[in-house]
């Protein structure tokens, strides 16, 4: 993957475009992404030229392709210092190319040049240029707009009708953590970052782009995020009211490369009647085996939810929530919160460990109850989690959802507009820990 990579950044001359991870670890995040910035500053960025969106395509009149069994959606985001990567995984994609199955169609934002591209994705031997059917292109779209992809994805859907549709967000990614409009890229909040514009899709944008798709005709059967940090309980709880079926992301840092496009299109080329659920799964193990060894000595993760579970999920952590503080056992939560699984953003903690460890560590009856439960739900088959994976080199104790934990007051701002907020107790709860 990094020979392909390193052939296409030299073809399309985007110094250090492929050196990062789609998120950066270290110390501290927030330096690893200024560095990351640093790195790419030899790439002279354009004015900004901004429209409208959404963009009408020519083809947008043409009549529709018969119906297949799946339509790929990507919205690579290359808007930022992963535009090589886009290059590259777009490559992958034409390894297998769309088949009588399975449309394959990207939209490709590129920070070179501030444009924006439509793909029919086609099967070629080229990995070093892009050779599918392009639809139509513009200049200046806001890549960090939800109203972007809403757009991408109903004339997707309009042009390539299928029984099942998956969206891949494929970007940086931070969580839940809002910050709209980001104010320089090393700000990074949400996912989808544009550069550019200083644009981002936070959390509940995320939830009403869905919906807007929804109320638009479409509807996104699996969506996938091909971003680093993205496997959230906050951030699947936006999809409660939506078609959403499952969730594919990660509760880590992914590297630069992301998804190895090819080796999980092969076999849904083979056996296209997947359904959301076996699809997800397949991207997430091909995921982990492509990068055994993770990231700069970061062991990856990846996970597959299923949406309808995780209501069910927030009732026990409202409960949790009301127990441990009704119970005032700060000092069990916080020694849980401290020891459970953290990620490069160590205010996301790995949420099944955490209960595990409060069980271990409270001595209230009620709070030991609750935690069981959550416990319980996330490691059965009544709970949301249907695959958890991670890399060679990583502990097995990453559960397949993080939450938000947080160890410094600074970071809560927002947090109160998730809808998981305004249903469960437990932002009171992240607030009630920060206090003295």
């Amino acid at each position: 993957m990094k020979t392909a990579l390193k052939a296409v950044l030299a073809l399309f001359i985007i110094p250090g475009a492929g050196l990062y991870a789609q998120d950066f670890t270290g110390q501290d995040f927030r330096e690893a992404l200024d560095n990351a910035r640093q790195g790419t500053s030899s790439v002279t960025l354009p004015k900004p030229v901004l429209e409208e969106t959404p963009v009408a395509f020519p083809e947008d009149n043409a009549a529709a392709s018969r119906e297949k069994e799946w339509t790929i959606m990507v919205f690579v985001n290359g808007k930022n210092n992963l535009e090589g990567d886009g290059l590259a995984d777009i490559n992958e994609m034409e390894k297998i190319g769309s088949t009588r199955g399975v449309n394959i169609i990207v939209e490709l934002g590129q920070m070179s040049d501030n444009s924006m591209a439509r793909y029919y994705i086609t099967k070629d031997r080229k990995p070093e240029k892009i050779t599918s059917r392009r639809l139509g292109s513009a200049s200046g779209v806001d890549m960090g707009d939800p109203a972007a992809v809403k757009d991408f994805a109903l004339w997707a859907q309009r042009r390539f009708p299928a029984k099942k549709y998956m969206l891949i967000l494929w970007d940086h990614g931070s969580g839940w953590l809002k910050g709209n409009p980001v104010e320089e890229p090393s700000s990074s909040k949400g996912i989808s970052d544009d550069w550019i514009t200083g644009h981002n899709i936070d959390t509940p944008q995320l939830g009403r782009l869905v919906r807007d798709i929804e109320a638009g005709g479409g509807r996104v059967d699996l969506l996938a995020m091909d971003a680093c940090l993205m496997q959230m309980v906050e951030v699947a709880y936006e999809m409660k009211d939506t078609k959403v079926s499952h969730i594919a992301a990660s509760e880590e840092i992914e590297p630069g490369s992301g998804y190895p496009y090819d080796k999980w299109l092969a076999p849904l080329a083979l056996r296209p009647s997947m359904t959301a659920a076996q699809l997800g799964t397949i991207v997430a193990q091909e995921y982990l085996k492509a990068n055994p060894y993770g990231f700069q000595g970061i062991g990856l993760t990846y996970s597959v939810l299923e949406v309808a579970k995780v209501p069910q999920l927030a009732v026990k952590l409202d409960a949790l929530a009301k127990a441990a503080m009704a119970a005032n056992d700060k000092a069990a939560v916080l020694r849980a919160r401290a020891e459970a699984t953290r990620y490069s953003l160590g205010d996301n903690k790995d949420l099944r460990r955490f209960a595990q460890l409060l069980m271990q560590h409270s001595a209230n009856a009620e709070v030991k109850t609750a935690a069981a439960e959550v416990e319980r739900l996330m490691a059965g088959t009544e709970g949301p989690v249907i695959f958890t994976g991670v890399s060679a080199n990583r502990p097995t104790l990453s559960h397949g959802a993080a939450v938000y934990l947080p160890e410094n007051a600074d970071d809560i701002s927002g947090y109160s507009e998730l809808k998981m907020s305004a249903d469960t107790q437990w932002d009171e709860f992240v607030k009630w820990i920060l206090e003295p």
